[in-house]
């Protein structure tokens, strides 16, 4: 089982995890994990509530390749 604070580094408190590690985790995700992170997101924020599970999908992957490209500028 896996949620959004498994996946945003800063939040779980492992500022060490690499963007790789952190789209790694992205893309082993079950569709029940992204539904339970989509109802989430929505509670917590729901005037950013996603229209539907893909776009949700779509913008944590976003996310993930953001940090991805973050992470290269710095090294």
């Amino acid at each position: 089982m896996c949620g959004i604070y498994d996946i945003i580094p800063h939040i779980n408190g492992k500022e060490n995890m690499k963007a790789r590690d952190v789209n790694n985790k992205i893309d082993s995700l079950t569709e029940s994990d992204w539904q339970r992170m989509k109802n989430h997101m929505d509670k917590k924020f729901p005037k950013m509530a996603m229209k539907d599970l893909e776009s949700f999908k779509l913008l944590v992957q976003i996310f993930g390749v953001q940090m991805e490209d973050k992470e290269k500028e710095l090294n």
